[in-house]
């Protein structure tokens, strides 16, 4: 007897298998969007950069949301020692005033300062004397 190779006979050829071999990607989905969802979700909803000032990074920030108020008194100390008031350039010695009138028409008694990473400690000063003589007492810096 000689030994042949084994070979399917044309009915199991035919035959159709019982198990379904697709893969259903819904489950992947559902997680990605549930995911992508968590993280929509737990991103700060403002971003504290501007074109103006590149803020300093520290480890343990935490969030400021009286600074997303359209009231809210917010001086910028740029890199090159500019002063910006509520989006305004300001002289150093103008703050005072802006900020007494700011606080006369319902803004918060309290001042964010959005000072470059790399400003001159001089000019933040020159900056925070005039806040002071304004009678305020909150200064928040704003960083990254």
């Amino acid at each position: 007897m000689r030994a042949t190779a084994w070979r399917p006979t044309a009915n199991l050829r035919r035959r159709k298998s019982k198990y379904l071999s697709l893969l259903d990607a819904s489950g992947v989905a559902a997680v990605f969007f549930f995911l992508l969802g968590l993280y929509l979700v737990t991103t700060p909803p403002f971003h504290t950069h501007s074109g103006l000032v590149n803020l300093a990074p520290v480890a343990h920030a935490k969030p400021q949301k009286g600074a997303l108020r359209e009231d809210a008194i917010i001086v910028t100390v740029a890199r090159d020692g500019s002063v910006f008031c509520c989006g305004t350039k300001v002289l150093p010695q103008d703050l005072p005033e802006l900020i007494r009138d700011a606080y006369k028409n319902g803004a918060e008694r309290k001042v964010y300062v959005k000072a470059d990473a790399r400003a001159k400690y001089s000019d933040v000063k020159a900056v925070l004397d005039p806040i002071r003589s304004a009678g305020i007492q909150d200064v928040v810096f704003l960083v990254e």
